[in-house]
């Protein structure tokens, strides 16, 4: 019996990089993860060490990273993420470490294809998904089809912009968990986490900064689904394991746009911190794109 092909997928973030090796399934066979270096060149460094540990025993490597990612040549012109992102061309880097087939694409883009093909969004033809952490992502699939957009732009729900002149505020800065634990710290004069957040929403000045933070939110996630008409929107990040917030948020996209209610689903996706990952290998396979 021919043993299965393994793969290297690898999930880079601003904080920590996650990886796995995958086989053809999507199943987890082994998992790991390290803080992400800043400087560029430790950076690098980094990366290709993780590669070096793993590429004797695997088919392929699937990244996911921050970024304006194409596809084709690896490049990322994303002007908002750090230097270490954008320095050096990862897909060729990892083509030339290591002799083999490379994917890599935006994360966000990536969620939503681990979604499409493992998760939440494999019953749905077209679907927004927003991811909401520290900042926010967004990716658009129109016919089972990613949507990248003319300059690899396309559904950045971070750059949505809340409001005009002064008042103005990109969603990444309004909408943000990090926002909403910030301003909750704040509101009861202590540093406080998103599980105290919940822990307290019977807590009026916690409250009132939750529900200030949530119509925000709705409202990106309303206009997504007016500008798309998906079946649905899908929400990421690990505040869906709060039960609570997609109830809320649910509620109040449906009390802003009460339309959508009919057509469009509100839900949490499903795959977790595993869903970049699973997306790039749907990439590196052929079996998305």
């Amino acid at each position: 019996m021919t043993e299965e092909k393994r793969y290297l997928t690898v999930d880079i973030g601003g904080t920590f990089i996650k990886y796995s090796v995958l086989d053809g399934r999507y199943r987890e066979l082994r998992e790991g993860s390290e803080r992400t270096k800043r400087d560029p060149a430790e950076f690098l460094t980094q990366l290709l060490a993780i590669i070096g540990r793993y590429q004797a025993g695997v088919s392929g490597i699937a990244a996911c990273i921050g970024g304006f990612l194409n596809p084709v040549t690896g490049e990322n012109t994303d002007f908002s993420v750090g230097k270490n992102f954008t320095t050096y061309n990862l897909k060729r880097e990892f083509e030339a470490a290591s002799g083999l087939p490379v994917a890599l694409e935006n994360d966000s883009n990536c969620a939503a294809l681990g979604e499409m093909v493992s998760g939440a969004g494999k019953g749905y033809s077209s679907f927004g998904l927003i991811t909401v952490g520290t900042g926010i992502g967004g990716a658009v699939v129109v016919d089972r089809k990613l949507v990248r957009g003319s300059h690899y732009k396309a559904g950045e729900a971070g750059f949505f912009r809340l409001g005009i002149g002064t008042d103005a505020a990109p969603l990444e800065y309004a909408a943000a968990t990090s926002r909403l634990v910030k301003k909750v710290s704040a509101a009861v004069g202590e540093t406080v986490d998103g599980f105290y957040v919940f822990e307290h929403l019977d807590d009026p000045a916690v409250n009132a900064v939750y529900r200030e933070w949530l119509a925000k939110l709705a409202v990106v996630v309303g206009n997504m689904a007016v500008l798309m008409d998906p079946e649905a929107v899908l929400i990421g990040g690990g505040i869906c394991r709060q039960e609570r917030f997609i109830c809320d948020l649910r509620n109040q996209v449906y009390s802003m746009y009460e339309h959508l209610e009919e057509y469009t689903e509100i839900r949490a996706c499903e795959t977790g911190n595993l869903a970049g990952r699973i997306g790039a290998l749907s990439l590196l396979l052929g079996e998305t794109a």
